[in-house]
């Protein structure tokens, strides 16, 4: 099966970006975080629910990756993927609508994170009779 260039390009951007976003925060995650205004330095709970997340960022980066070179899993990476950034972004919205307005720049990662699973669950849905194969 020829796998779409565009939904190559969709896994490795996602890629990219879940491994920069995952391995920074799981090595300091406070530094990450402060970015965004959230200081969470003083307080090992936090650190730890932070590094774990990441983690799990991490992983699914590596799968998103790797299904752009390992057809078996291209179908899994192509689903998964999309549905990260959704949870994320649409927990973020609940979070909006429960806690109020965050920071300008957790809205941004909002929206980033809204339109890359959109365009994630476009693609597999395009695409998803051919992964299966």
């Amino acid at each position: 099966m020829e796998k779409s260039n565009v939904l190559k390009s969709y896994l490795i951007i996602s890629g990219l970006l879940l491994t920069l976003i995952g391995a920074s925060t799981l090595i300091v995650p406070a530094e990450m975080k402060s970015t965004a205004g959230i200081f969470i330095s003083d307080n090992i709970n936090i650190l730890n629910d932070v590094r774990g997340m990441s983690a799990l960022l991490l992983v699914v980066a590596l799968v998103a990756l790797t299904g752009v070179f390992n057809q078996k899993i291209t179908y899994t990476s192509s689903l998964i993927t999309p549905l990260l950034f959704l949870s994320i972004g649409l927990g973020r919205v609940l979070s909006i609508l429960l806690d109020g307005m965050p920071e300008a720049s957790l809205l941004k990662a909002t929206g980033l994170e809204l339109v890359l699973g959109t365009i994630g669950i476009i693609l597999f849905q395009k695409f998803k009779l051919k992964l299966s194969k």
